[in-house]
């Protein structure tokens, strides 16, 4: 049996279409994977406010730092490891997916996976332009199931995960590790 877990941006949602969607997959539990758990524009995107009206809706909320965005280039990599990464944000993530501590950060995801429906979400709207592309890469490479949740035309929709769609293709090492080499 295949595992499923869901991906999903706050983007500029309310609380109430961001619950529609959540309805749509039948999340019950929410992990935040943003480096800082806060929106100045989306106050109900707030850490604090959230947990509120999530619990209200019988959905969990955690924060998952060790899957945080926003990571500083690695020295510790060879930069033609993640090489086909273009975009030096996504590369230095993809760097930073060979440590210690994003393995940690996964495995925790996984666990709260096999326990609840979960949905792990950032703010950008759609995974091509946030970090849960990585974070896909990684699940759906090491035996989950990844569907995207994604508003098309203001109605919730679920995308399939496919790797290499919306980016650079990864190569899925022996051991599970997700690289993207240069060409």
């Amino acid at each position: 049996m295949t595992n499923i877990i869901y991906s999903i941006g706050h983007s500029t949602h309310s609380k109430e279409f961001f619950l529609t969607m959540l309805k749509e997959a039948k999340v019950d539990a929410v992990a935040d994977v943003r480096a800082f758990p806060a929106s100045r524009k989306f106050p109900h995107f707030n850490q604090g406010t959230m947990k509120e009206w999530l619990a209200g809706a019988g959905i969990s909320y955690s924060h998952h730092p060790l899957l945080a965005g926003r990571r500083n280039k690695a020295g510790h990599v060879q930069p033609e490891v993640n090489g086909a990464w273009e975009n030096q944000s996504f590369h230095n993530y993809a760097d930073y997916t060979l440590t210690e501590e994003f393995k940690e950060g996964a495995k925790e995801l996984e666990v709260l996976g096999n326990e609840k429906t979960v949905a792990y979400f950032c703010a950008e709207r759609h995974p091509s332009r946030c970090h849960r592309l990585l974070i896909s890469n990684h699940l759906a490479a090491n035996g989950w199931e990844v569907f995207h949740i994604m508003d098309d035309n203001d109605e919730p929709s679920l995308v399939t995960h496919e790797q290499g769609r919306w980016g650079a293709m990864p190569i899925v090492e022996t051991d599970g590790t997700v690289v993207y080499p240069e060409e």
